[in-house]
C-alpha cells in the first residue's frame, strides 16, 4: 500500500509508541479518506485502508498532537498570552513558583447548575455545558455541536454525534467514559452545512483540535468552530472495561443493551442499564465500586498524559471533587447553619458543576447563558479556584502518572512533549 511520508511519520512518533489517544485529527485531516481508525476488541488503531494521495502530504501528522503539542502557541493564539512552564522532560528542574503551571490561564471560575429541570435530570452534575450548548443554539451563536453520544447499533459503545436540536444535545448528556474519535465528527456537521458549530472534547482531543486550529491548511474543517469544551478528566477507559460492567456487574448480555448511563441520578452517580426488553439494572457507580472497577481499565495513552483541566479549551466543566467546601465528601458533615451561611451546599448535594473559563469566546458563551438565566452560576473568589485547581492537579494525574512518565524518560522512550 502507497505510503507518504507523513504516514510514516505518525506512524512511528505517535502510533508505535503508545502516544495515540485515538482522538481521530488524522481520520479527520486525510485528504482521501485513507486513514481510519481500525477497532480492535480494547482500542482503535489508526491505519492505512487505501493508498496515500500521490502528491507530497503531511496532514494526518501536522494534526496530530500525540507526540508534540504547540501549548505555548496555543495559548497565545485563544487565549491572549502564554505563561511560564514545567513542560514533562524539558524543565525536570524548574522550580514551581507559581500556580498558574497547575491550574492553566483562568480567566473566571464559577460553580453552578442549570435551570432548566429537565437538563438537569440529564445531567451528570449541574448540566451547565447542555445548558450552554442549548442556549447558544436556541439564541443562534452557533448551529450545531459535535457532541460525544452512543452509537445506534452499540449503545454501550460512545462516538461522536452532531446535534442540531435541544433534543439531540439533551440525548448526548452526561459523560462517556471511553475514548473514541471525536474529530471525524466535525466532517459530519460540516456535510450538513453547518457554519458555526461547538465542540466537546477530551482534554487530549482539545490538544489535537487546537493544533489543527493554529494550521491554515485545516482551515476548511476547523473556521466554522466558534466555541471548545474541555472537562476535568481522569482517564478514558478503554471500552472492554465498560463491556465489562455490562456484563458481568450488571448481568446483561451486550446483546441485549438499549441504553446505558454511567451516572444517572442521584449524584454523584448511578451506572444503569436498560435492555431491549425494558428492565433497568442500576449499580452504584461512585459510590458503590463501579468507578474503580473501571479504572483498573485505564489505557496506555492515559498513563502518558498530564492534561487533567483541559488547559487549550474555552470552557472546562467537571465535578467538585478536592474543591475546599463543596467536595462531595465534605457534603454531609455540614449543618443547617453552614447552609444557611453558603446556599450553594445545598444545591452541591444535588450535584453541581465547577466552570473554569479560560478564553473571550468561552467568557461570551457564559455571560449569554448567565444573561438569558439557563445557568445559575456562582463566582468564585481567586483564593477559592486555585485552591481547587492546584488540588485537582496535585491529588491527579502527576501523582500517578509522573513516575509513568519519568520512567519512559529514564529508557529514552518518548513521552508527549510541550513547547
Amino acid at each position: 500500500m502507497f505510503e507518504q511520508e507523513g504516514y510514516r511519520k505518525l506512524e512511528k512518533e505517535c502510533i508505535r509508541t503508545g502516544l495515540c489517544f485515538e482522538c481521530g485529527a488524522c481520520e479527520l485531516v486525510c485528504p482521501n479518506g485513507a486513514l481510519k481508525l481500525k477497532k480492535y476488541p480494547w482500542f482503535r488503531n489508526p491505519e492505512l485502508v487505501a493508498d496515500c494521495v500521490k502528491n507530497n502530504c503531511t496532514r494526518c501528522y501536522d494534526a496530530c498532537a500525540a507526540a508534540q503539542v504547540p501549548l505555548s502557541e496555543i495559548e497565545k493564539r485563544f487565549f491572549g498570552r502564554t505563561r511560564p512552564h514545567l513542560f514533562p522532560g524539558k524543565s525536570p528542574d524548574l522550580p514551581c513558583e507559581h500556580d498558574e503551571d497547575k491550574t492553566g490561564i483562568v480567566r473566571s471560575f464559577y460553580t453552578g447548575f442549570s435551570t432548566d429541570p429537565e437538563i438537569y435530570e440529564q445531567a451528570v452534575s449541574g448540566g451547565i455545558s447542555t445548558s450552554i450548548l442549548v442556549h447558544a443554539l436556541q439564541s443562534g451563536m452557533i448551529d450545531g455541536a459535535v457532541l460525544a453520544g452512543f452509537d445506534p447499533e452499540t449503545p454501550y459503545e460512545a462516538k461522536a454525534c452532531v446535534a442540531t436540536t435541544r433534543e439531540e444535545i439533551l440525548r448526548c448528556a452526561g459523560s462517556k467514559y471511553q475514548p473514541h474519535p471525536q474529530l471525524p465528527g466535525i466532517r459530519d456537521a460540516l456535510k450538513l452545512g453547518l457554519k458555526n458549530i461547538a465542540v466537546t472534547a477530551t482534554p487530549c482531543t482539545v490538544l489535537s483540535l487546537r493544533k489543527m486550529m493554529l494550521q491554515d491548511e485545516f482551515d476548511e474543517l476547523t473556521s466554522c468552530i466558534r466555541l471548545v469544551i474541555g472537562n476535568i478528566c481522569g482517564a478514558h477507559w478503554s471500552r472492554h472495561g465498560t463491556e465489562d460492567l455490562i456484563e458481568n456487574w450488571t448481568g446483561v448480555p451486550l446483546s441485549e443493551v438499549k441504553e446505558l448511563k454511567y451516572r444517572a441520578r442521584p449524584f454523584p452517580g448511578e451506572f444503569q442499564v436498560r435492555t431491549k426488553n425494558g428492565d433497568l439494572n442500576i449499580r452504584s457507580f461512585v459510590n458503590g465500586g463501579g468507578l474503580g472497577q473501571l479504572a483498573k481499565y485505564t489505557p496506555e495513552e492515559c498513563r502518558y498524559c498530564l492534561e487533567k483541566a483541559a488547559s487549550a479549551a474555552d470552557i472546562v466543566v467537571g465535578d467538585t471533587w478536592h474543591h475546599p467546601v463543596l467536595c462531595p465528601t465534605k457534603l454531609d458533615g455540614y449543618t443547617e447553619e453552614d447552609l444557611k451561611r453558603d446556599e450553594r451546599i445545598a444545591h452541591a448535594r444535588q450535584g453541581m458543576t465547577a466552570v473554569v473559563v479560560r478564553s473571550e469566546a468561552g467568557q461570551r458563551f457564559v455571560d449569554a447563558a448567565i444573561a438569558a438565566n439557563a445557568v445559575k452560576l456562582y463566582p468564585e473568589t481567586e483564593e477559592g479556584w486555585r485552591a481547587f485547581l492546584c488540588a485537582v492537579h496535585d491529588e491527579g494525574k502527576p501523582k500517578c502518572n509522573g513516575p509513568v512518565i519519568h520512567a519512559r524518560l529514564v529508557r529514552k522512550q518518548p513521552v508527549r512533549e510541550y513547547f
